[in-house]
């Protein structure tokens, strides 16, 4: 089955413009655009001279911080503090020295310890004497005195040595652990000094980074409000033009230009078909059966396909079900060729196929329904 193609061209032009109730308003806020000064107002200037003029004396404690980080990594203390502790534990250790190390343990060498001990040899001698005396005896005759008088010398300072030579062993081990207890507490005082040398250093570093904020402040607050102001007119334009601009595209009207080509591929079956009732409006009632009227379709068998019985007519002619060839849409009719068996003149040729006249093919069975609907009533 052969098909026939046909190709149309179509143009068409169009262009789109705003709603034009709405360009006024557009226009005249575009306008107001354009008489806006981008360039820097005298407020502007004036800020950022005044800001200038406020950062020219701001002082440079570049130097002063950088030695005093040094001074941190060098672990030493300026404080005068530091030189009066170390002065202090030099004068401790210095007066503890003799007794530290063991000078002053003999016991005769503790002031006054002689005075003591010869007051304690001439009572115990007194006493001996005495006791001679009292019983009649001369001490300087006796044999016994001396012996006696030793004794008790012995007995009365022997125990006063020993009592000071413990003392002055305990004097000399306090002595150490004092000199050793002023090196620790001299050293945590150090430590301490320069814990807060530290402290007080990086909080003067940081004072001094929020130096320049200050000096800065007023004229920063000044040129915020010289910019504000200079911005507020373009963002009341911006909030007045976004609705403006919605606005004038809700009434949005289009004209234009353009080209569309499109082919059709039709079926030789479909293409005659159109021409044929071209031709039936152009032959009227008359057509070419006859008064009948052309109602007539191409009905060639050789034009079909899926071809399946599907009833018959009241005449008992035979109804299928088809398709024209190239063409997916089903239909329903009569063959031409077993009409043509039939009632050849209901049947002639067109471009060399078969076409059927349904008016006059169907009038018999239209007949024959019209008869059985009038016995029915009349057995009614």
């Amino acid at each position: 089955m052969t098909e026939s193609s046909k190709t149309t061209t179509q143009s068409q032009s169009s262009t789109s413009r705003p709603w034009d109730e709405s360009m006024g308003l557009v226009n005249t806020l575009l306008g107001q655009y354009g008489s806006l000064n981008p360039g820097v107002t005298a407020g502007q200037k004036s800020s950022l001279e005044n800001l200038r003029s406020s950062l020219s004396g701001l002082p440079n404690y570049g130097d002063a911080a950088s030695g005093a980080v040094s001074n941190i990594f060098g672990s030493a203390s300026s404080a005068p503090q530091v030189g009066m502790l170390n002065t202090a534990y030099d004068s401790l250790r210095t007066n503890l020295a003799p007794t530290a190390g063991g000078a002053n343990l003999d016991p005769y060498s503790t002031p006054g310890f002689r005075d003591a001990i010869q007051t304690a040899i001439n009572d115990t001698t007194n006493q001996v004497k005495g006791s001679y005396a009292a019983s009649g005896r001369d001490p300087s005759g006796a044999g016994s005195f001396a012996q006696s008088l030793g004794r008790g010398i012995t007995a009365g300072i022997a125990p006063t040595i020993a009592n000071q030579y413990n003392q002055n062993y305990r004097n000399m081990v306090d002595a150490n652990n004092s000199i050793f207890s002023g090196a620790g507490q001299t050293a945590s005082s150090i430590n301490n000094l320069r814990a807060g040398d530290v402290a007080t250093t990086l909080g003067g570093i940081q004072g001094a980074g929020a130096v320049p904020g200050v000096y800065s402040s007023p004229g920063m607050a000044q040129y915020g409000m010289e910019n504000l102001a200079y911005g507020q007119p373009y963002q009341n334009l911006a909030q007045l033009l976004q609705p403006s601009i919605a606005l004038a595209s809700l009434g949005n009207k289009s004209s234009g230009t353009g080209t569309t080509n499109q082919t059709q591929n039709a079926s030789l079956a479909s293409t005659i078909m159109g021409g044929l009732q071209g031709g039936v409006g152009a032959l009227g009632t008359s057509g070419a059966f006859g008064k009948a009227g052309w109602l007539a379709a191409l009905s060639d068998e050789r034009l079909k396909e899926d071809i399946a019985p599907v009833g018959k007519l009241a005449d008992g002619r035979n109804i299928y079900s088809y398709r024209y060839k190239g063409d997916p849409e089903p239909r329903i009719g009569l063959m031409a060729q077993e009409e043509e068996k039939i009632a050849p003149e209901n049947v002639m040729e067109i471009g060399g196929f078969k076409a059927v006249n349904y008016g006059r093919a169907l009038a018999p069975s239209k007949a024959l329904m019209r008869g059985r609907v009038g016995a029915l009533a009349e057995a009614a």
